[in-house]
């Protein structure tokens, strides 16, 4: 097959390019810089302890609340070396100057003055001279209410611990019917990161690909010897060995991304795991995620090959390749629409156009497993559509090549297409 030879023709340039390899090692520098880097550091750095004067009024919460604060660090060391200072009301003003004056001298790191109004306002002052930790504010907030409620309750002849046992929250854990009969856990949050991931993934190496296509294409279209390759092969097998090619090309960057990606992440993975839960991809949701994104690769690949064949400069095709890229974006905006009901009309009905395809049909696929004639419905959608860029492209290229210089109307479009058929 004469395109085999383009294949291999576009493929061998792209990736011997100077822009591929930097690029290729630029970005997962970049990876490791702006999202790696943080967590590493953040596991990396030694833990420290904070000296805390806690000025009571009351004289009843500071005990609860210095009790509470039995957090340690990795090493065993206490996390928080809280000191309780009982003061009466008239002692309570100059206590509270004493250790702020302490903190000015940084012989404690944070003050905490409980006011006797605690009990009805719930009010409590934190004092620091630099802004601490969210995750230190949150502790105390949570240890001082306890202490508070504590003494609330006291006061109503009420036991403490009873009353959390009997006010105990209840955790709502989501799960999801599957098509052999049971019932399995299902992580919202991953699933969305999941999705969430794979548009990313796929709207930069449309961005990035994308216009290297359509502008192979222009460059073609200004070359002498195009019409000296167009007499030994088709235009079709010209359009077919570029899209082939270049996606190769460019799907082999992704695969060196991310490869070096979980690399890098290795660290990161147990605080990521922590925040959204564990993540279960079946074999099928991964195969529908590879083919999909291969499949929507390859035809806004297609689409930029068409906006290469009408675009006489690479001013052009930039300003039409917004035609493309928006598409991308309505699926996108109202992803979280569609998470709510999979099954809705409207979202079977987008997740059959080619263009939302691969974002809303695999969205649909890793929520609720629609049935498999609409995701072969869908993929033979995608397969058609491609299918129909790359013949429309050929023919209006092979006419093109003759027009060079001019931008066609859509009247003349349709004409060039007439002629070329």
């Amino acid at each position: 097959m004469k395109a085999l030879h383009v294949i291999r023709r576009e493929y061998v340039e792209n990736v011997r390019r100077k822009s591929f390899m930097i690029t290729t090692i630029v970005v997962p520098l970049l990876m490791a810089l702006f999202f790696v880097a943080p967590v590493m550091f953040a596991v990396m750095e030694p833990e420290r302890q904070y000296r805390v004067a806690v000025v009571d009024q009351t004289g009843a919460i500071a005990p609860e609340f210095v009790a509470a604060l039995s957090d340690t660090l990795r090493d065993g060391r206490r996390k928080y070396l809280a000191e309780s200072i009982a003061a009466a009301a008239d002692r309570f003003e100059p206590a509270r100057a004493d250790r702020v004056a302490a903190l000015r001298r940084d012989q404690v790191d944070i003050v905490v003055a409980i006011p006797d109004s605690v009990i009805a306002a719930g009010k409590v002052f934190y004092i620091t001279r630099e802004v601490r930790s969210y995750s230190v504010l949150e502790r105390f907030e949570d240890a001082l209410t306890d202490a508070v409620l504590k003494q609330r309750l006291a006061a109503e002849g009420l036991d403490y611990a009873r009353v959390r046992t009997l006010t105990a929250g209840v955790d709502l854990e989501m799960n999801q019917l599957t098509d052999q009969g049971g019932v399995e856990k299902k992580e919202f949050l991953g699933e969305y990161g999941v999705v969430f991931v794979f548009v990313m993934i796929l709207y930069s190496a449309i961005l990035s690909w994308g216009m290297t296509i359509a502008k192979s294409i222009v460059e073609e279209k200004g070359s002498r010897v195009i019409e000296v390759l167009l007499s030994s092969l088709s235009a079709r097998d010209l359009m077919i060995g570029k899209l082939v090619g270049v996606g190769l090309a460019g799907l082999t960057q992704l695969a060196i991304w991310t490869v070096v990606g979980l690399a890098l992440t290795g660290t990161a993975a147990p605080a990521l795991l922590a925040t959204i839960g564990p993540i279960h991809i079946p074999a099928i949701t991964f195969f529908y995620f590879m083919l999909f994104f291969v499949l929507g690769f390859m035809l806004f690949a297609a689409l930029f090959m068409v906006i290469g064949a009408i675009s006489s400069t690479e001013q052009d095709a930039q300003q039409l390749q917004a035609i493309v890229t928006l598409p991308m974006i309505v699926p996108l905006m109202s992803l979280m629409l569609f998470m709510q009901n999979p099954n809705s009309g409207v979202a079977v009905a987008m997740s059959l156009v080619p263009v939302f395809t691969p974002l809303l049909m695999l969205a649909r696929i890793i929520l609720l497993m629609p049935p498999f004639w609409q995701i072969a419905l869908a993929i033979g959608l995608m397969t058609v559509s491609i299918y129909l860029a790359v013949s429309f492209a050929a023919r209006v290229f092979r006419v093109g090549i003759l027009m060079h210089g001019k931008r066609p109307s859509l009247r003349e479009l349709a004409h060039w297409y007439r002629m070329a058929g």
